[in-house]
């Protein structure tokens, strides 16, 4: 029995040693964090086609603009066969103004792998007056945690027009809801931009500059595993009884933060009328107010929500630092 109870002991050790050495969200997810980017994207492309549709199809009057906005509307068409240039001018103007707006994504995905595993072994000798026990414990905690970030930029015209159909098909079907991993499906683009441009455009307010949402997506997953051997003892005889016990857990904690910007950039009359001709040419250069202002915007909220809440040292780069 001694000889089982140390085998499951030593199996148990190696298959929590097994356990992965550097967390990564693709481990529980299956799904690659290039991956994971670009679906998000993709869905905020789709969900800035999804608004200008919504606004066309605000001029009740105007048949031109209720025309163009099912065509919006119907995802099955793709985006670069769409010709907005029939519209009246002042909705060109308007939608072209999207052009140059722009968005950031800042990720932080946190895995953290808790694994425990302890065991007993009691050795009880008897005798006629009475039995000897000698117990024995012994215990090994381990965690282990890995931390990714990155950040990407958009402008919207950047996403609408050059973005290739391999990364972002046209027509496009955003992934559907994940309800365990939501961080790998639809996360609700929409709603954020659909509120941004509540605030800055529709309600002709002015609204802020930017609007900046934090989504965190938190997932923990938790094993035990505590059986316990216990051997009647008999007079004149040592017998060993114990048990052992394993406990794993696992916490994936999924940040971004979606950052939208929307400073007033003129727009040439031929920037215009390229960024409404049905096609993928158009040219956004890099680096633009609007660009710095979501960039500055992700900051913002980092410092806000997250440097606070930080009990050790804090070490803060320089490119982070010119943001301000």
């Amino acid at each position: 029995m001694t000889k089982y109870f140390s085998l499951v002991v030593a199996a148990s050790t190696v298959l929590l040693a097994g356990c992965a050495i550097s967390p990564v969200q693709e481990d529980v997810t299956h799904v690659s964090t290039p991956l994971v980017v670009s679906r998000i994207r993709c869905e905020t492309r789709d969900a800035i086609r999804g608004q200008i549709a919504a606004f066309l199809l605000l001029q009740t009057k105007d048949k031109v603009a209720i025309a163009k906005g099912n065509e919006l509307k119907d995802r099955s068409i793709p985006y670069s066969n769409i010709d907005l240039r029939p519209l009246r001018n002042d909705l060109k103007d308007t939608i072209a103004g999207f052009a140059k707006y722009a968005v950031t994504y800042d990720f932080t995905f946190t895995g953290t792998i808790t694994n425990n595993l302890s065991g007993t072994l009691t050795p009880t000798t008897t005798f006629g007056a009475g039995s000897r026990i000698f117990p024995f414990t012994a215990r090994l905690d381990r965690s282990r945690q890995n931390i990714q970030s990155s950040r990407e930029t958009d402008t919207f015209g950047d996403l609408l027009k050059n973005t290739s159909v391999d990364y972002c098909p046209d027509p496009h079907a955003n992934a559907s809801r994940n309800y365990v991993y939501p961080i790998t499906g639809s996360i609700g683009i929409a709603k954020q931009l659909r509120d941004f441009l509540s605030l800055k455009v529709f309600s002709n307010l002015g609204g802020p500059p930017t609007f900046t949402s934090n989504i965190t997506f938190t997932t923990t997953t938790h094993g035990n595993l505590d059986p316990t051997i216990v051997i009647s003892p008999v007079e004149n005889s040592t017998t060993r009884s114990g048990g052992y016990g394993l406990t794993s857990e696992r916490t994936d904690e999924h940040k971004v933060i979606i950052a939208f910007a929307a400073v007033a950039s003129d727009m040439s009359s031929a920037e215009v009328a390229q960024f409404l001709t049905p096609g993928n040419i158009f040219q956004t250069p890099r680096g633009t107010q609007e660009e710095v202002a979501s960039q500055k915007a992700a900051a913002e909220s980092i410092v806000r929500f997250e440097l606070g809440r930080q009990s050790g040292p804090v070490i803060i780069n320089e490119s982070f630092l010119s943001l301000f």
